[in-house]
């Protein structure tokens, strides 16, 4: 009787053992509440000096407004990696500000590039179509940059309805949609982007006043990207627009807030004043 007893609590134990194991691998891998990243490889110190371009004030402003939406927002920079960003789909975001370089791929798509290096770690499991190498504009090395087949075959989970605003040149040049389209069919509600070349100091501005209406304001994403200004460069002028157009509803989509009442209006009043401050300091 006692050897049958002890086999039970022993099995018991066993059994409670593996469900809790279960339990908490489930729930680590879920996501918590929805939240927004901003992933800003221009920064990383992992970038030559020609290709960095650091704007602290983009950041914090950025997360000001955020937070009047998000209980927390991801930030990636020198781990703005192809590992992280295999699992960006799978993390819960529902807006994500994308500050990177890009280029053109005579596939019709943009790259996305990564704070990695050519050489830095060896990428033999992705194929040429899945993770390229990019080459930004006056600088002698190479990145790793993402395709739209990583997107859709690489990425692990799905985005849920996720705004992505892409700061880079092209990444809705005129039939250069690949980029776009791998996004929306991976679960993105809208990727928001530049039709042309855009100056840096003109990106970061642009994205802080679509933000502005975007969050502050609560336009419709049409409404907001239709009050961005056109801009124009040495390269010649270049627009923010977005993609789909052909459904209705992306352009009259607005950001919700994941915030509770009473903690969305706090944050809410403190970045309304961290961005009057700013104003104000930028006026004097």
């Amino acid at each position: 009787m006692i050897k049958k007893t002890l086999l039970y609590l022993i099995t018991s134990i066993a059994v409670v053992t593996l469900l809790a194991t279960v339990l908490f691998y489930y729930y680590s891998s879920v996501p918590g509440e929805p939240r927004a990243a901003i992933i800003d490889q221009l920064s990383s110190s992992r970038l030559s000096n020609s290709s960095r371009y650091v704007n602290q004030t983009f950041i914090d402003d950025t997360k000001a407004l955020l937070s009047m939406r998000f209980s927390k927002a991801d930030y990636y920079s020198d781990n703005a990696t192809v590992e992280n960003y295999k699992t960006l789909s799978s993390m819960g975001y529902k807006l994500i500000i994308w500050r990177a370089h890009s280029a053109l791929d005579e596939s019709k798509y943009v790259a996305i590039s990564t704070s990695e290096r050519d050489g830095s770690r060896n990428y033999d499991q992705y194929s040429n179509d899945q993770l390229k190498l990019c080459n930004i504009t006056g600088d002698p090395i190479l990145y790793f940059a993402i395709t739209p087949k990583f997107v859709t075959e690489c990425m692990t989970g799905r985005f849920d309805d996720t705004v992505i605003i892409l700061m880079s040149c092209n990444g809705l040049k005129e039939n250069y949609y690949g980029t776009a389209e791998a996004f929306v069919e991976k679960g993105a509600k809208v990727f928001i982007s530049w039709d042309g070349w855009v100056n840096e100091s003109d990106n970061d501005g642009a994205t802080t006043l679509l933000l502005q209406h975007l969050i502050n304001e609560n336009n419709t994403v049409g409404e907001a990207i239709n009050k961005i200004p056109q801009y124009v460069s040495e390269w010649g002028p270049s627009k923010l627009d977005f993609y789909p157009k052909t459904v209705s509803e992306t352009a009259e989509y607005r950001i919700p807030s994941y915030r509770g009442s009473t903690n969305g209006t706090k944050a809410e009043a403190a970045a309304i004043t961290i961005l009057e401050k700013r104003f104000q300091k930028t006026l004097s």
